[in-house]
């Protein structure tokens, strides 16, 4: 969990249409967290329906993943905290030279996930591989 490892994100959409789409996350204390630019739809669409699942997985083997739903709840307080230390990770990662605050934006949220449901798997003893 501690790999800058993209997640996807599912949110309900208002037809009941399931909209993914990749986030950069921290699990910290049993959570997921993770920041969403100001304006971004999805702050519209956890406000509207906060049910969600986050999907964080290898690839490479085991393909190792685990996949967690909840309620999204959404903070602003958290934000230059937690929205730097999401961040932070990512960019060292994938873009050393840059500064992690060229990575948020004004009116930024995080995000918290606590989950209800987790599912995980691992494919260490598949004998495919």
């Amino acid at each position: 969990m501690d790999r800058p490892l993209n997640a996807v994100l599912g949110l309900h959409r208002r037809d009941g249409s399931i909209l993914l789409t990749p986030v950069w996350h921290l699990f910290k204390q049993g959570s997921f967290y993770f920041q969403v630019p100001g304006g971004d739809r999805k702050i519209a669409m956890l406000e509207r329906d906060p049910r969600c699942s986050i999907l964080v997985g290898e690839n490479e083997h085991p393909y190792r993943a685990i996949e967690a739903r909840g309620e999204a709840r959404l903070s602003v307080d958290d934000y230059p905290e937690l929205g730097p230390e999401i961040v932070r990770r990512y960019v060292a990662a994938y873009d050393p030279g840059a500064d992690v605050s060229a990575y948020l934006l004004e009116g930024g949220v995080v995000v918290r996930i606590e989950p209800t449901a987790i599912r995980a798997w691992d494919y260490a003893d598949a004998a495919y591989v």
